[in-house]
């Protein structure tokens, strides 16, 4: 939840806690509820209009899958796995947030190829400059660093985050999924939790990642060979490209090959401005409006805001966006409340770890990394608070399939590449625009990498898929991890890597990472309504919101797709994508 994520007082995070595990048992009360489910068996669909006869077809179905027609004993050991469960997944995602490592530089020299304004906001103290884990470090340094054992060094702590603490209570999370899965008749929990999304079984996510991996082998194997002809520049008995080297000399590649560095573009990208700059395109494509609002918040430097569709409010959110002690360390969406078209007003909050313009000269510059983050995650937001159809809260806001949920927030990314747009905000300090040729070269570049970050991406979906169809019962992690790196990594294991103890998807998505591939593969696809009318057409966008947003999970997602593509959605885009060789 969110508190438990984001409030600055040990207290009132403890608190949150015990609310979400209370709620969680009053839902878990509530889907083994017998009573309640033989009254809702009784409800006749047959001439009911189609939002409620969902909502009954849809409620029926997840009271069966939380095993509220087994016997009373199978239903009380149901309900203490799921608060248990609920407890771990605190456990973990605590231990995440709450171990921030950090390396400390005594020689500036070494931090050779970092942005100034980076270096600005990290002073010495007491002669040594101290770099944490936390993305605002991290990222930047892992990219422009040139010393190789010190981004090794970062590398290997911020691989190592909530180790070992995090292993048991990731095995323990695997084990009772897995006697839950058995309970409700399951092989495994990976059938279980597939079962109602798009694709429906683990044999059709297996076979999706299988042939995604198969598209993407040609791409990652170029890649990796210029990358490690590029390394063996600076040290010529390297034999593989390791995980700590990837933003480096990708950005390296960037830099002689398509003449575009990463830095060139950093002093365009001043948070406050990106921050408009986003508002003003949602306002602009979509018909919304964003009032900036005087009210508490729970932290200095989160700021409320209404949001209003066609002039009429619809919803609050809330942007906590800079890091924080013992705050969340990702970038997500956080639903409050779920709007609905009666006048419910929705609520959310986004909460991610950008630059903060309280630090050093004020500008807080960002990555375009993080740019096209800012695009992804608002786009979850706008989901959650404008999908208002209907009057249940179970079908509104982005409670779709799940693995259709990440494809609106992917389609959004493709406006944070196109010059048009970035003209718009991204300015440097004397208000000039990014140059549209700087913004092509950056484009050209972004080509290549490509096939090694698919493929660590197809890592982690492969990971989690695994994961959750293994038997638990005598699992080695470290074993589990290392076959999962020599089959789907573009990268050799470091030897201190403990991505189980860190990886929170692991968690909150368990087995269904996949869901980020399968909805880029839909994102693309309906990209090409855009590429064909224009980025900026607003038509198209307002049919976009109209068919893709606003309908909530009031209709399945194929549905919506295909009213909005005219025609059922396939990988052609996708696969094209992948494929595309940088120039």
């Amino acid at each position: 939840g969110l508190m438990f994520n984001v409030n600055p007082v040990e207290a009132v995070r403890d608190a949150a806690k015990q609310c979400e595990q209370d709620l969680s048992k009053f839902t878990t009360d509530v889907s083994l509820d017998r009573k309640l489910y033989d009254a809702l068996v009784s409800v006749q669909t047959a001439g009911m209009e189609p939002i409620p006869a969902r909502f009954v077809e849809h409620s029926l179905r997840d009271f069966r899958r939380a095993g509220v027609d087994k016997d009373e004993a199978t239903r009380k050991r149901i309900a203490e796995i799921q608060a248990r469960l609920v407890e771990l997944s605190q456990d973990y995602d605590k231990n995440v947030n709450g171990d921030v490592r950090f390396i400390e530089v005594e020689d500036p020299k070494r931090l050779e190829g970092l942005p100034q304004d980076w270096l600005d906001n990290h002073k010495p103290v007491d002669g040594k400059i101290k770099v944490t884990t936390d993305y605002p470090d991290f990222f930047p340094f892992e990219t422009y660093v040139k010393d190789d054992e010190l981004r090794h060094t970062l590398y290997q702590e911020f691989s190592q985050r909530a180790y070992p603490a995090n292993s048991d209570v990731l095995l323990e999370v695997l084990k009772l999924r897995k006697e839950l899965a058995t309970l409700l008749g399951y092989a495994s929990w990976a059938d279980y939790a597939i079962e109602d999304k798009m694709a429906k079984s683990a044999d059709t996510v297996e076979s999706f990642i299988k042939e995604v991996k198969q598209v993407t082998e040609p791409r990652t194997i170029a890649d990796l060979q210029v990358l490690l002809a590029r390394k063996k520049q600076d040290m010529p008995d390297a034999e593989h490209i390791m995980a700590h080297d990837r933003f480096y000399y990708i950005a390296v590649v960037h830099k002689e090959k398509f003449d575009f560095d990463p830095q060139s573009v950093r002093p365009y990208f001043a948070y406050e401005k990106v921050k408009q700059g986003v508002l003003d395109l949602y306002s602009e494509l979509f018909g919304l409006e964003f009032v900036k609002l005087d009210m508490p918040t729970w932290a200095p430097g989160v700021d409320a805001y209404e949001l209003k569709v066609d002039g009429q409010p619809a919803g609050r959110f809330f942007l906590d966006m800079h890091p924080r002690a013992d705050k969340y360390k990702h970038a997500a969406a956080f639903p409050i409340q779920t709007g609905l078209e009666s006048g419910r007003l929705g609520w959310a909050s986004l909460v991610c770890n950008f630059p903060d313009p309280a630090d050093g000269d004020g500008q807080a510059l960002m990555e375009h990394d993080d740019v096209v983050t800012f695009f992804h995650e608002f786009g979850h937001l706008v989901h959650a608070l404008i999908g208002r159809k209907g009057t249940f809260p179970s079908l509104a806001g982005f409670n779709v399939e799940w693995d259709f949920v990440e494809a609106p927030s992917q389609f959004l990314e493709e406006w944070a590449w196109r010059p048009e747009v970035l003209a718009r905000f991204a300015t440097d300090k004397d208000g000039k625009a990014i140059p549209a040729e700087l913004v092509q070269k950056m484009r050209d570049a972004d080509e290549f990498g490509k096939g090694v970050q698919l493929m660590r991406q197809i890592f982690y979906t492969a990971y989690s898929f695994f994961l959750h169809k293994a038997d638990p019962t005598d699992l080695d992690l470290d074993e589990f991890t290392t076959a999962m790196y020599n089959k789907y990594s573009p990268f050799p294991r470091d030897e201190k890597d403990k991505v189980y103890a860190n990886f929170g998807h692991l968690i909150g998505y368990s087995a269904l990472y996949y869901t980020y591939q399968w909805s880029l593969a839909i994102s693309k696809d309906l990209f090409t309504r855009f590429e064909k009318d224009g980025v900026l057409n607003k038509e198209t966008a307002l049919e976009y919101r109209h068919d893709i947003l606003e309908p909530g999970g009031t209709v399945d997602a194929d549905a919506m797709v295909e009213k909005f593509l005219g025609r059922p959605r396939n990988l052609d885009a996708y696969k094209a994508w992948i494929s595309k060789a940088p120039q």
